[in-house]
């Protein structure tokens, strides 16, 4: 047998191999290329009806459902942990859960809602926008997606396509809504596997004849890059300065994925393992009379890298409210869920809009 001859086969054949997977990425990622979700800097969305006017008082939620399979005993494999989705009929448990988490929430004005599935593999496919709006067909409804690829990871288990965005539940018809799109992002490739992220905005005519801006957003994460979160941050604030400039109200909630100034883990109840998210965010974030809005008792997010465990699981405070100086707080409340259905806990403000004198 001729040595040579067996080694350059060998060769030949580990050479054939490499190029055949090389080939098989580069078409993956061609294709991937193509479809890549794109959406414009800024999307009108539909508005059914006539814009009234808002009532002065008002009560609104923020709530992360987190697609309905991150309940409290799932792990979550990008966070630590194994599991990359949960069984179908323990996302059935959960999809009912939050259905009845957002029940006791029926008579709110408005209920902003993150990372909520249309048609994704995570969440066996079920379409969780049509599940709430068919359950609360009181309400307009207004989805932006900020999620829309195929993703590859794990390689045993890929999470495959996702579909998902975010829905503002509103109980008055607004003057108009509007998908914005954060002028931040990862280059290629990564960009093809990551969310877009964005922010919904809908305006409502209120009795002092300028308009209520209600901002839904999502941030990035606190594992992405810092200068990505900056550059959310900064736009936000622009938005709130020409809103406000113009004589508007403004009002931002949602999951910000990051602490907000004077959050101090010592005012948790004891039942809450404290993490802070570095960094949180500036001091000097909010204008002069702009104010933050959480419940400082309690945190509204926990780590998925284990199944939830009061005591042991870390948990921070990043889901809250922005609020311009002429908006007056009466009262902010987080639901203690336990975490049961969802690895966020709902935050409830009620607010009232002060006459637009400055």
């Amino acid at each position: 047998m001729n040595i040579k001859k067996i080694i350059s086969a060998l060769l030949r054949l580990f050479a054939g191999i490499l190029l055949a997977l090389l080939l098989l990425i580069a078409g993956f990622l061609t294709w991937q290329t193509i479809r890549e979700f794109s959406p414009g800097e800024m999307v009108q969305l539909p508005v059914e009806g006539h814009a009234g006017v808002v009532p002065d008082t008002l009560t609104i939620t923020t709530y992360n459902i987190g697609y309905c399979g991150l309940g409290a005993e799932m792990d979550f494999f990008y966070e630590g942990g194994k599991m990359a989705r949960p069984g179908r009929e323990q996302l059935s448990e959960y999809e009912d859960g939050v259905l009845k988490r957002l029940e006791t929430f029926s008579g709110h004005d408005f209920v902003l809602l993150q990372e909520v599935d249309t048609c994704a593999r995570r969440s066996w496919y079920s379409n969780q926008l049509k599940m709430i709006t068919d359950h609360f067909s009181d309400f307009e409804n207004f989805f932006a997606m900020n999620y829309k690829a195929w993703v590859p990871m794990p390689v045993n288990n890929p999470m495959g396509k996702v579909r998902a965005g975010l829905v503002t539940l509103s109980g008055h018809t607004p003057a108009s809504a509007v998908r914005f799109a954060f002028k931040s992002g990862y280059s290629w490739p990564m960009s093809l596997f990551m969310l877009k992220r964005c922010y919904l905005v809908t305006r409502y005519n209120t009795g002092f004849g300028n308009e209520l801006v209600l901002v839904n957003t999502h941030n990035s994460a606190f594992s992405d890059a810092a200068e990505i979160r900056k550059t959310e941050l900064a736009q936000l604030r622009e938005l709130m300065e020409t809103e406000y400039t113009n004589g508007n109200f403004v009002l931002i909630g949602g999951d910000w994925n990051q602490n907000p100034v004077g959050f101090d883990t010592a005012r948790l109840l004891p039942q809450y393992l404290p993490k802070l998210i570095e960094p949180p965010i500036p001091d000097d974030f909010l204008p002069e009379g702009w104010k933050f809005a959480y419940d400082p008792l309690h945190s509204t997010n926990r780590d998925v890298d284990i199944p939830y465990t009061a005591g042991k699981t870390k948990t921070t405070l990043i889901d809250f409210f922005v609020l311009s100086p002429n908006i007056d707080m009466l009262k902010v409340e987080t639901t203690a869920t336990g975490f049961t259905e969802a690895d966020h806990q709902p935050v409830t403000i009620r607010i009232v809009l002060k006459s637009n004198d400055k």
